[in-house]
């Protein structure tokens, strides 16, 4: 009775086993009445108990009772456990749909290292067949052929799997510059789901972002040693030919120069002094230098010619018709480069004459500048000469042209000439 009460709440509805339940309980009463009543008496011989029909009845209903209650509790059991069963099956069939049809790589790994299963964007992104690598030490192994590398990846790895499988949590590996089945290097990210034993392992590909990253990098270097570039010109055209300047009105002041012009040799140059430190503060900031600024090319350069002429014995000759220049990058690429061919001149040629022309004929301006200087070989000395590199950089950088003719004995004969 204690079975059947149990099977029938358990597997039947409510109303039913309720009815049920009551049908066994007066079955009970009235077999008790019946066999207190010696109307049924278990003690009798076996054929005497089989010609009972009370006997042979209570055992039927009891067996009929019991053979359907039990039946349908053992049927009810096998199509519970079949529509579990056929759930899971659904759900594994669904889960690995979701993963053969994921658009990364996906990979499951087992705690023993072991690759059971991988989808097909995994095999497209790899290259490799099941075959090839059962277990993450073959893939670490095809990935990574330098063995000290795979050494080093593959200790660092099991550390994080070790730890991630025991907590059963998410740790990222990052697998940089490993080798695919087709020879191509890339990167990713792995993310890992865990599964009991098994972990889920999704390749998010991070070849393309460590590409921009790395070219970002090198655009900022490229960056900085323009930059750097670009102050050495600045320094070496701006601030070295006034610096240039001032040595020869110190040297005057030390050698050739009587009491009363070493006032003036000195005020020029303080005054030469004032304009490299402008010019270095200018160069930091990078803008164009103040006298160019204020006054314009020609006063700029005019103001420059006089500095060196007042110490020199060197005879200018500068001429400059009235100029249609719109681009203050034209205007201070001719000034930096006058500046510096009168300093290689001063320095290295020893003229005695230097004669400068500036002129505008239709929408060209031409730069004439010629020195009778000893001159030097121009092949030679643009290979090897800074100061020479940088005003023919320059001048090419703003769409110029520039043109230079000199031998020994024959002095410097330069043109140069902007398209305005």
């Amino acid at each position: 009775m204690i079975l059947i009460f149990g099977l029938t709440t358990f597997y039947f509805r409510k109303w039913f086993a309720l009815c049920i339940n009551i049908s066994v309980v007066v079955y009970f009463f009235i077999f008790m009445q019946l066999y207190t009543g010696e109307q049924i008496d278990y003690s009798s011989p076996p054929a005497v108990m089989v010609t009972s029909k009370v006997i042979w009845l209570a055992d039927f209903l009891l067996s009929l009772i019991i053979i359907t209650i039990g039946g349908y509790a053992i049927y009810k059991t096998f199509k519970s456990y079949s529509q579990i069963v056929r759930e899971h099956v659904d759900s594994l069939k669904k889960f690995n749909y979701t993963l053969d049809n994921l658009p990364i790589p996906v990979a499951a790994l087992k705690e023993n290292k072991q690759i059971p299963y991988f989808n097909e964007m995994f095999y497209k992104y790899f290259g490799y067949e099941s075959e090839e690598i059962p277990s993450f030490n073959h893939w670490l192994k095809c990935a990574y052929p330098d063995q000290k590398h795979r050494t080093k990846v593959g200790e660092s790895t099991e550390e994080i799997m070790k730890k991630a499988f025991k907590l059963q949590k998410q740790l990222p590996i990052e697998y940089h510059d490993f080798k695919t089945k087709n020879g191509e290097i890339k990167s990713a990210e792995v993310h890992h789901t865990f599964l009991g034993d098994t972990a889920i392992c999704a390749f998010v590909d991070l070849t393309e972002r460590k590409q921009k990253r790395r070219l970002i990098i090198e655009t900022m270097m490229q960056a900085e040693e323009k930059e750097n570039q670009r102050i050495a010109q600045e320094l070496h055209d701006g601030v070295g030919p006034l610096l240039s300047t001032a040595k020869i009105y110190a040297h005057s002041m030390m050698v050739d120069c009587n009491c009363s012009d070493k006032t003036l040799y000195g005020n020029k140059l303080k005054e030469l002094l004032d304009s490299s430190i402008k010019e270095l503060r200018n160069t930091i900031n990078n803008v164009s230098p103040q006298i160019l600024q204020q006054y314009g090319l020609v006063s700029a350069i005019d103001s420059f010619v006089k500095h060196i002429e007042a110490v020199t014995s060197i005879k200018f000759k500068f001429a400059a018709k009235p100029l249609n220049i719109n681009s203050p990058l034209i205007e201070l690429t001719i000034y930096r480069a006058i500046l510096e061919l009168i300093n290689n001149s001063v320095k290295y040629g020893k003229p005695s004459q230097i004669n400068i022309n500036l002129d505008n004929i239709n929408d060209t301006l031409c730069v004439k500048y010629k020195d009778n200087g000893c001159g030097f070989d121009f092949e030679k000395k643009k290979r090897t000469g800074f100061g020479l590199s940088n005003i023919i950089n320059r001048i090419e950088t703003v769409g110029g042209e520039f043109d230079l003719i000199s031998s020994l004995g024959e002095g410097v004969d330069v043109n140069i000439c902007f398209d305005l």
